[in-house]
């Protein structure tokens, strides 16, 4: 009986996890780069999904239970993070006691730049590791340097989807 109950909320988790879904940026452009994320900033660490494309950026941090909780955006020239329990933007960046409106003008390099950070010098920017996928050299680890604190980001399961049209 004990084993019924485990086994029922394990697949009730499951299905609740699976009906969480991550949309990637969908952009006109030929490359979009999506995967999964981990941060750490001053010992907070905090995980999710994240996308690129033609200059603009999306990365949404999840809670425990695999639901997105808030997004940081990028669209155009716009940086914001977006509650997605509320449904409210804030052009200020500062959520669950990490201010990223020190970092605004860097995650927006990192958006537009993102296929060619590894070879791009920044003093913002540390890249520890890059990785080869699908012919791109990508940043799979690297840090955005503060006045008084880093963002260490470090990307996982990283997809590169090109555009077929433009083959054409």
């Amino acid at each position: 009986m004990k084993f019924k109950n485990v086994f029922l909320i394990f697949l009730t988790l499951f299905l609740i996890s699976s009906c969480a879904t991550f949309k990637p940026l969908i952009s006109k452009r030929a490359v979009t780069v999506n995967g999964i994320f981990n941060a750490n900033y001053r010992g907070n660490r905090f995980d999710g999904f994240f996308s690129v494309s033609g200059g603009n950026m999306r990365m949404d941090v999840v809670n425990s239970f695999g639901f997105s909780v808030y997004g940081i955006f990028v669209k155009g020239d716009k940086v914001f993070i977006k509650d997605y329990q509320t449904g409210k933007i804030y052009y200020h960046l500062k959520r669950n006691g990490i201010d990223f409106d020190r970092y605004k003008n860097t995650i927006e390099f990192v958006a537009r730049n993102f296929l060619r950070l590894c070879g791009i010098e920044n003093p913002k920017i540390v890249v520890l590791r890059c990785k080869k996928v699908k012919g791109f050299i990508l940043p799979d680890d690297f840090i955005l340097r503060g006045k008084s604190a880093r963002l260490r980001i470090t990307l996982k399961n990283i997809k590169v989807l090109e555009d077929k049209e433009d083959e054409h």
